[in-house]
């Protein structure tokens, strides 16, 4: 038995600074097909080429990139900070969101702790990467639900949490199905939304509310639970202060268009006008093969990036850190060969094109799925017209007796 790389959560006690971790023995707990198939895959791969264990391992090099992307980050919000709104955003738009999804790159590392194992280490690794992301503790969440939720529920809709709420999904596509030309319009403006700063905030509470007002549906699945492990509050709020500090440094420092240069493009990086971090989600699992469920973009944004283009080869071995997944694929050349043809931009724009088009494929999305999100308002109306048929049927019928009766 593999006992290296498995993909199963832990149930051990947490700890301040551990993070979230993964199971070493595959024997226990239950995972999805899809990632029981990259399990398949890494034992086979070994059994060819068992020197690729000389790969396993964290890569203590990338904590040297921190202060390096902090740096830039920085530099750029001071090189804004004495110009005007459309410059921000610009630079935002087409800099500072790279500078982001780079950040968020390594944050990806220090979730499978691919950068240090010992837990202080890593925590302070993680406040470094606070320094730049200011997430407000968003980072602990993400390294949860990607380490017991993505991983070894992969494909699965109602555990794995990169799944979008079915609910939610079906009542933007009823209202697309009655009214197309309205819902371009309502894509344009969400985009528009997005693309503000805190626009990704906004959105969540603007459009899912009129989309249940338009269409009569839920647009909360209340019977998804991803069940993933949450990070201890004292590290929340150790994280959460970390951030108001750098916001307080950052308007001290670059006066008030510095500090907006950093809110916009964390904004847009995590919106839907975040091309390169979008773009790379939709193109890592596109079609929910269960042979090939992952996918691999390999270009020369993989530099900037560490390598997470490098999908396919990642999910089959997930403790092996990003410098060496090209030697990893050079390893294995007949099994790592299942790329991507569509870059990220294109894929970004064939999201908006379509309405934003789902980012993972499943089969609750061709279900009714009346039991989680209520039935359709044509058939809510169509029962409640029927109910008051119903209703008058009964009336006039009483009436009838009542007239009978009376005459007798």
């Amino acid at each position: 038995m593999d006992t290296t790389a498995s993909v199963h959560p832990t149930d051990a006690s947490p700890r301040v600074g551990a993070g979230p971790s993964l199971e070493t023995l595959e024997s226990t707990g239950r995972i999805s097909p899809q990632a029981r198939r990259h399990n398949d895959i890494r034992r086979a791969v070994l059994e060819r080429n068992p020197k690729l264990r000389g790969l396993f391992g964290p890569d203590q090099r990338n904590a040297l990139a921190v202060p390096l992307i902090l740096a830039i980050h920085w530099a750029a919000a001071w090189a804004v900070s004495g110009t005007n709104l459309l410059v921000v955003f610009l630079a935002a738009f087409l800099f500072g969101q790279v500078t982001l999804h780079s950040a968020g790159a390594l944050l990806h590392e220090t979730a499978h702790r691919l950068v240090f194992r010992e837990r202080w280490l890593k925590l302070g690794f993680d406040l470094g990467l606070e320094l730049i992301l200011a997430s407000f503790a968003r980072q602990l969440t993400y390294q949860h639900e990607h380490i017991t939720s993505h991983h070894p529920y992969l494909g699965e809709y109602e555990r794995d949490y990169e799944h979008e709420d079915v609910c939610r999904y079906m009542a933007r596509r009823s209202f697309r199905g009655r009214h197309p030309k309205y819902q371009r319009l309502l894509t344009a403006l969400e985009l528009f939304v997005h693309l503000l700063p805190f626009g990704f905030l906004l959105a969540d509470e603007i459009f899912p509310r009129f989309y249940r007002r338009a269409t009569g549906r839920t647009v909360k699945d209340a019977k998804r639970d991803i069940g993933a492990s949450k990070p201890l509050a004292a590290e929340k709020w150790l994280f959460i202060g970390v951030s108001l500090v750098v916001n307080i440094l950052l308007f001290a420092a670059f006066g008030f268009l510095g500090w907006l240069y950093h809110i916009w493009s964390l904004s847009i990086f995590l919106g839907k006008g975040g091309v390169t971090n979008l773009g790379q989600s939709l193109s890592e699992h596109p079609d929910g093969n269960p042979d090939n469920p992952t996918k691999s973009t390999y270009w020369w944004g993989n530099w900037i990036l560490f390598n997470t283009g490098y999908h396919h080869e990642h999910h089959t071995f997930p403790n092996v850190a990003c410098w060496r997944l090209p030697a990893l694929k050079a390893g294995a050349p007949d099994t790592f060969n299942v790329a991507g043809d569509r870059s990220y931009f294109g894929l970004w724009w064939d999201h908006v094109r379509k309405d934003f088009s789902p980012t993972r494929q499943n089969p609750f999305l061709a279900r009714e799925n009346i039991d989680r999100c209520g039935e359709p308002e044509r058939r809510q109306s169509k029962s409640r017209a029927n109910r008051s048929g119903l209703r008058r049927r009964i009336c006039v019928k009483l009436r009838r007796k009542s007239v009978s009766v009376d005459s007798s």
